[in-house]
């Protein structure tokens, strides 16, 4: 039987909260993905308020919350040593460079298009895009891995960097 919501969410809070920080979470993570869960919860409460347990999948779902969020500082916390420890050259082509990458993105499929504009030049996340495109994450990482597939060779072209590889493919030097 569906509860409301509201009382739902007075009555669990505070054990998810501490379900989390027993499981080694820190209190703001924990706060902020018992909040994400229960936004969740909420848009889909016609169905999670007829399960005999609604706490247990709103626990499950700040569970996996976390998760992600560990899995982006960690990705993001290992990334950073290696961008630091490889000096990129700018060159010094400047609004050549700029064009090429306008003519290049207007050459790209739509949805290529959008996810590179979502991603660079917005700044949002893998989720945060997909969800803006209103396709799935998995689908906006294919868009996105095919637009830079497409733009490497030329922006490496317009900028006049290339470098042979065994194969005999171009591959962009740094």
């Amino acid at each position: 039987m569906a509860r409301n919501f509201d009382d739902f969410f007075r009555e669990s809070y505070d054990l998810t909260v501490r379900g989390l920080e027993l499981d080694g979470t820190r209190n703001d993570d924990a706060h902020d993905a018992a909040q994400e869960a229960y936004v969740r919860a909420y848009a889909r409460w016609w169905r999670v308020g007829h399960y005999k347990e609604p706490a247990a999948w709103v626990r499950r779902v700040a569970v996996n919350v976390v998760r992600d969020q560990h899995r982006q500082r960690t990705t993001r916390e290992n990334s950073l040593p290696k961008l630091a420890a490889e000096p990129v050259s700018v060159p010094a082509h400047g609004d050549d460079a700029i064009e090429g990458l306008d003519e290049a993105l207007a050459d790209l499929p739509t949805q290529q298009r959008k996810a590179v504009d979502l991603y660079y030049g917005a700044g949002f996340s893998t989720e945060e895009a997909a969800n803006r495109m209103g396709i799935s994450p998995g689908a906006f990482r294919f868009h996105l891995s095919r637009a830079r597939r497409s733009l490497k060779p030329r922006m490496a072209e317009k900028l006049g960097r290339h470098e042979m590889t065994p194969t005999g493919r171009q591959e962009v030097t740094r």
